[in-house]
């Protein structure tokens, strides 16, 4: 059995024939066998200095914000922050009054708000919100326990 650490890949001859890039390296079946096991338990394969195949811990997942909260959670991370009368005072000046209304019922009438909620993206843009200050905010409101 043969690794090469440019494809990532194992190599045989009797598969492969000449068809094996030029730094595969010979492993035994044990090391290919608890390669594979390692890969199966989470970890991942990585070259060492010399090309050699060996198991490192996994890339870490990078957390994402939650992407629903309550309304409750919501409009408590948003008075926590200091942005809620912010928020009112955007809504009141929702000129057409179907816009505003359907603004009013996503504030007061939704039991759940959504991380792609169009009335949520409008309303952060008005207040000058980033999308990381809106992840840190369903983040604050996610761990809100009322």
């Amino acid at each position: 059995m043969l690794y090469s650490a440019s494809t990532g890949g194992f190599y045989s001859r009797e598969i492969n024939g000449d068809n094996i890039p030029a730094d595969a390296v010979e492993i035994t079946a044990a090391d290919h066998a608890a390669l594979l096991q390692g890969q199966t338990d989470g970890q991942r394969i990585v070259s060492d200095e010399s090309g050699r195949p060996v198991l490192a811990d996994p890339i870490p997942a990078i957390p994402q914000a939650p992407r629903i909260v309550t309304r409750a959670q919501g409009k408590a991370a948003l008075i926590q922050a200091g942005l809620w009368s912010d928020v009112l005072a955007y809504v009141d000046t929702i000129e057409d009054p179907t816009q505003q209304a359907l603004a009013r019922v996503a504030l007061d009438d939704t039991t759940e708000w959504r991380r792609d909620s169009l009335f949520l993206a409008t309303a952060a843009a008005a207040l000058g919100l980033s999308d990381a200050d809106l992840d840190g905010l369903f983040e604050a409101a996610f761990e809100i326990v009322l």
